[in-house]
């Protein structure tokens, strides 16, 4: 009797959920075949992806069988065996039994239906965020009956078999979904209303002809759903058949609660969504669970209810409706130090720069007045304090994405908000009356916010009175400091240093602009000496604990200014150290006696909430409206090209006289000047706004760096209109169509460094053929000559009428069709390393917008673009469709495209300017454009090249040449240097090189002397076996500048995890096919490179690790950890790089792809790097190093010849970086 009853158990066990079966681990390691183990076992709900979005992913069997617990258990028992092998002949019964049960009709079931019903059952997946509640499932029954009763009534007459119920219950959905947004002039957020419409009143009269049909009351269709059209078929109509009588609740629920994934890709385990709210607008799950005092989010709330109510999924800010609290902790409170970048001076009526904190700063509008008179005190509390007045703050708003796109909003100037909150006021009290005399503004003042806190900011208002920033400037920034001794091109001439225009004085000549810069001690010194004379004192609290409350403030005030580019700092970075109970004035008004013993005093939970609260928007304040205000205003923040991330401080004086010259000449030799009336009309009658232009430092000058990605505002409202790069994106898309079908009209063109790889490679075989040389001679007899050239100002130079009339003939289509869809996927740290197994809801995912044209007769669908290569598949990619597809005329994107190029309006300063030729620079157009044309004259003017032995390459305007005749390179040298005026091209000799004793013109060209390695945009070509390596010549510039400067630095939030990440990345940055590609490179060749590579990478972590400050730096056995991953990911990495297929070269089958090092070597050349780096700070890495060491030990070369080899490649790799101080 015992084993009969364990029977059901045994069947039960194939209905049991996946997640419920754990896998044993493999007891081996991290090796190849640990891994194919876990691939094996792994479950639905492991995908990196969706797992982030939902609280459970499992398979659309499991699903159904999740759903029909209360169902009998023969009936799950044969949903859970339908299509296995060893049940495939019953499979097709049992549909029948089912179906006849449910719809009357039996289909007509083969096992290749019953194949791809089982396919499409075990394939999908489903995610799963809430399930509805039993009332709301109830509702929806008697509404889709109802529907379905109206349905049948329009229809002839009524079927009942499994495709019409199916396609009932999508049309159901869809109503639903428009039915239960209530917003009448926005689209739910959902993928099967794409292409839906609420329909209008006109479009219930009689169908015109070509006009879409209206199935659905109320909604209208504008262009046909693949997604719908797919579910309303089969199999999926067979699903709904299998399931029987609660198939329709069950499908339902599937497509309202749950999002659909259809599998395109097994093996790299690559989906597609077809139903559900969008991936892209979900929110992760983490982050929804950890907002403990918040209302769920819009798109959680959308889902739990189940279209019960009238929940709207769209932003707060466009539904109209009030902001709900959304708290935001402090540390997911960034402070927006982008702001204190590329800023205007301010000037006086004489054109001077004016110092201190601008005239629109609140302490400038509204000063201290007299001691009875509150109203500019209050005001400015206002501006301090905001969450306790009600107002919009970083802690309780949310942000309206249309007004700005940075992550916190700009507090500079919030009237118009205190103005209307104080109109709601007294529109709530009708009879509130203003006395003679009295301000219409409100003097209400916060309870926690009366007695001292008044006194405190009527205090600060006489200190930023009688604060003289000019003098406070001239001391701790004085020009002379910033004036080491060097030489320049820059004249010596006068500048005005105060508000006054007296003292003036001269700079010295130096070689560079980054030399006049003032260092960031002394701007620090300059920004604590001001706050420390702006705020008083007692803000920080008393006594002892007060001090040092002013010293953690300051501490990080000077972190603050000496951050690099990208780095960041958090309120809770801030905070973390302030003792709240000495600050005085967060006391209740009924309790502030002045000094106390705050050290005894014990304070409830409440009263130390609403006390930490206060003195958070106290801080915040601090750095967001005092501190960043004030660099603003003294100086010009930018990063150099030399430097890369480090930032620059320039005084706004030095550095209006360092860039009055350069500008005037960009001025008149790249614009022509327009009248501001003139610009207006221009911009109000387009849709194309204007771009904005800065200089960028160079080692030698400055370049122009021009911003078309800039958001304009509004011409009528505040809120930001698209970028110009945004509405040039359907143009793009328009020539990167045309691109992939006429890849000859390029010419020569590659458009990054990888795309040379295949082409030299292709050649190399080429020639080896023609010479009858063996693959493992890596070399040939013959001599190839190499010719490099640099195109002076390409953009600036190209004609635009020739190039838009070049652009109109190349074009083949009439109209485009551009759609949009969005590819997610997982961190690169998660798929590269063991962490994810210890942390598997770490990193979140990333997401890339793509958008694509095809001609608008011959559509394509988003899986079939990712069927035919046309779309990124990397492994755990998800795919989600976009509502965004339009048809554009070609004449609309034409005239667009023309508009661009002719009429490209820049404003520097206060006037505007038009570019008289060329292309605008910043354009996403821009690459595109100049090879397009530059193919134009490799196809009239080069034609010569075209032969078997010579290849021409060009990244944009940097040509290569490589022939064995030296006749092709002089003549390629005379024709180019002679110049082509209807090109617009003019050859930089100075920047040109050639491996040959070559003068043209009178001029002899640079030549490549004492070496074999030919550079080329970063890397560095074997003149004798074209063999590729790395040029890493910029290693020497290191010496100029600190290696930290490159590095970006995470230290607030899991800085440990940051470490691994960033330290795995800087190797697979450098890690390319086209290095360690061994059929075409020397094996010695490869395995220099990825030494370098590791040595290069050591460095790297080493400074990151010494950047981080002391409580955040990693433990030993976390740097043992992340050095022990990196071993395996880049065995991984350099074991799986393959080549990627550039048109019109041939495709990768034709040039195989080999790899012959091993792992053993990969390991012993990376600990023999690390070692190296790390033996120079022995004293803090002494168990580190005793592990390098047993690593290097065991993985060392077993022959001599490989132990030579592998001594020449460390000696030769350390020498490279020898030099450096890091």
């Amino acid at each position: 009797m015992g084993k009969k009853r364990k029977r059901p158990a045994k069947e039960d066990a194939e209905l049991r959920s996946p997640l419920q079966k754990r896998a044993k681990a493999p007891p081996n390691g991290p090796g190849k075949e640990g891994k194919k183990v876990g691939e094996a076992t792994r479950t639905p709900g492991d995908h990196p992806v969706l797992s982030r979005y939902y609280s459970r992913v499992v398979t659309l069997r499991q699903y159904i069988l999740d759903r029909l617990q209360s169902c009998s258990r023969s009936k799950r028992k044969r949903i859970a065996l339908f299509g296995k092998k060893p049940n495939m002949e019953a499979s097709a019964s049992t549909a029948r039994i089912v179906l006849d049960s449910t719809v009357g009709r039996e289909p007509q079931l083969n096992g290749k239906n019953v194949q791809s019903i089982a396919g499409l059952l075990d394939s999908t997946l489903v995610g799963v965020v809430h399930d509805a509640s039993q009332g709301i499932q109830e509702r929806r029954q008697r509404e889709f009956a109802t529907f379905a009763h109206q349905s049948q009534n329009r229809s002839s007459p009524a079927n009942s078999d499994a495709a019409s119920l199916q396609g009932e219950i999508v049309d159901f959905v869809i109503s639903n979904l428009f039915n239960r947004n209530f917003s009448s002039y926005r689209k739910p957020q959902h993928i099967l209303v794409h292409g839906f419409q609420r329909a209008a009143p006109s479009l219930f009269a009689p169908q015109e002809c070509g006009a879409l049909p209206i199935t659905i009351p109320g909604v209208a269709m504008q262009y046909p759903n693949q997604n719908v059209t797919a579910l309303k078929s089969a199999p999926w109509t067979d699903v709904l058949a299998l399931l029987g009588q609660s198939g329709g609740d069950i499908m339902i629920s599937l497509l309202l609660d749950c999002g659909i994934f259809s599998c395109l890709d097994r093996v790299k385990r690559i989906y597609y969504q077809i139903s559900g709210v969008p991936l892209s607008e979900l929110e992760i799950v983490d982050t929804v669970q950890s907002q403990l005092h918040t209302e769920p989010s819009r798109v959680t709330r959308y889902l739990a209810t189940g279209g019960g109510g009238k929940e709207s999924i769209l932003p707060r800010s466009a539904t109209g409706r009030d902001d709900k609290a959304v708290l935001h902790k402090p540390n997911s409170i960034i402070f927006v130090r982008r702001r204190m970048l590329y800023a205007r001076p301010a000037l006086n009526a004489k054109s001077a720069v004016r110092f201190g904190l601008r005239h629109i700063h609140v302490l400038n509008r509204f000063p201290y007045s007299t001691p009875r008179d509150l109203s500019h005190t209050v005001h400015v509390m206002k501006y301090i304090f905001p969450r306790q007045f009600g107002l919009h703050n970083v802690f309780t708003s949310e942000i309206d994405r249309r007004e700005t796109v940075q992550p916190f909003k700009d507090y500079t100037l919030r009237e118009e908000e205190i103005a209307s909150v104080e109109r709601q006021r007294r529109s709530r009290l009708p009879s509130l009356q203003i006395g003679a005399g009295e301000s219409k503004e409100s003097f209400k003042i916060p309870k926690r916010l009366r007695g001292k806190v008044v006194e405190l900011v009527q205090k600060l208002q006489r200190s930023n009175k009688c604060c003289s920033y000019s003098e406070l400037l001239r001391y701790y920034c004085p020009i002379e400091e910033t004036k080491p001794p060097a030489f320049s091109v820059l004249a010596q001439e006068g500048l005005v240093d105060s508000e006054n225009g007296t003292k003036p004085f001269a700079l010295k000549q130096k070689s560079c602009l980054t030399d006049h810069s003032t260092p960031a001690s002394s701007v620090s010194a300059f920004c604590r000496a001001v706050l420390q004379r702006l705020v008083p004192d007692e803000f920080y609290g008393v006594g002892d604990d007060g001090k040092s409350n002013r010293r953690v403030v300051l501490k990080n005030v000077d972190r603050f200014v000496r951050m690099s580019r990208f780095e960041s700092l958090s309120l809770h970075e801030v905070c973390k150290g302030l003792k709240v109970t000495c600050v005085s004035w967060l006391d209740h008004p009924n309790s502030q006696t002045g000094v106390s013993d705050h050290a005894s005093h014990k304070l409830s939970l409440p009263d130390l909430r609403k006390r930490t609260e206060i003195l958070n928007e106290f801080i915040y304040y601090i750095f967001d409206s005092l501190l960043i205000p004030l660099i603003r205003s003294n100086f010009y923040v930018t990063e150099s090209q030399v430097h890369r991330n480090r930032l620059f401080f320039f005084r706004h004086d030095v550095w209006r006289r360092l860039t009055e010259q350069p500008l005037a000449n960009i001025k008149s030799s790249m614009f022509e000047e327009m009248k501001r009336e003139r610009a207006h009309r221009i911009l109000s009658g387009r849709s194309l706004g204007y771009g904005s232009m800065r200089l960028l430092p160079k080692a030698v000058g400055a370049r122009p760096i021009i911003n078309l990605r800039r958001r304009m505002v509004g011409k009528k409202t505040a809120i930001l209109g698209p970028s110009i790069n945004s509405m040039m994106t359907p143009v793009f898309n328009m020539l990167s169509c045309e691109r992939a079908k006429n890849p000859e009209l390029l010419g020569s063109s590659i458009f990054s460094i990888g795309d040379m790889y295949p082409r030299l490679k292709s050649f190399k075989e080429r020639l080896f053929r023609q010479q009858g040389c063996r693959k493992d001679d890596q070399s040939h007899n013959r001599r190839l000559f190499f010719v490099k050239l640099d195109i002076r100002s390409c953009f600036d130079t190209i004609p635009q009428h020739k190039l838009v009339a070049l652009i109109k003939k190349l074009v083949s289509e009439d109209a485009y069709h551009v759609t949009k869809h969005v590819e997610i996927r997982p961190p690169e740290s998660c798929s590269s390393s063991k962490w994810q197994d210890e942390h598997p809801r770490q990193g979140k995912p990333v997401r890339k917008f793509v958008s694509k044209a095809v001609s608008a007769e011959r559509v394509v669908s988003l899986p079939e673009l990712v069927a035919n290569g046309a779309a990124n598949r990397r492994r755990n990619t998800i795919f989600v469709d976009t509502a965004m597809q339009k048809d554009h005329a070609v004449e609309d994107l034409l005239e667009l495209l023309e508009e661009h190029v002719r009429n490209n309006l820049v404003k520097i300063g206060k006037k505007y300017y038009r570019q008289r030729n060329g292309i605008p620079q910043g354009s996403v157009l821009s690459s595109l454009l100049c090879s397009f044309f530059y193919g134009r004259l490799e196809r009239e003017v080069l034609g010569f090249l075209d032969c078997d032995d010579t290849i021409l390459l060009r990244l944009i305007d940097d040509f290569l040449l490589i022939t064995l005749k030296a006749d092709i390179a002089m003549r390629f040298l005379q024709v180019m240097m002679d110049g082509q005026p209807e090109y617009g091209i003019s050859v930089n000799p100075s920047k040109s090189l050639v491996n040959f004793e070559a003068t043209v013109n009178g001029i002899k060209i640079p030549r490549l002397l004492d070496s074999v390695l030919f550079p080329y945009c970063g890397n560095l070509i074997d003149t004798h076996s074209l063999e590729l390596h790395k040029d890493r010549g910029y290693v020497g510039e290191y010496s100029a500048f600190d290696v930290s400067d490159t590095l970006t630095v995470e230290s607030s939030r899991n800085p440990g995890r940051a470490f691994h990440r960033k330290t795995l990345a800087f190797f697979r940055l450098q890690t390319y096919a086209m290095f360690l590609d061994t059929s075409h490179n020397a094996p010695g060749a490869v395995l220099s490179g990825i030494y370098a590579s590791f040595v290069e990478t050591a460095i790297k972590m080493y400074r990151y690790l010494k950047a981080l400050p002391t409580r955040a730096r990693p433990s030993t056995g976390l740097v043992v950890k992340t050095i022990s991953d990196l071993i395996n990911s880049a065995t991984t990495l350099i074991q799986s790089k393959r080549p990627k297929s550039v048109a019109p070269q041939p495709k990768p089958d034709s040039l195989p792809f080999q790899c012959a090092v091993k792992r053993q070597q990969v390991q012993y050349l990376a600990a023999s790097a690390f070692y190296h780096v790390l033996q120079r700070k022995q004293a803090r890495f002494v168990p580190v190093l005793d592990w390098l060491d047993h690593i290097r030990r065991a993985s060392r070369p077993t022959t001599d010849g490989q132990a030579v080899q592998m001594r020449r490649i460390i000696k030769a790799g350390n020498a490279i970086f020898d030099e450096l101080r890091y």
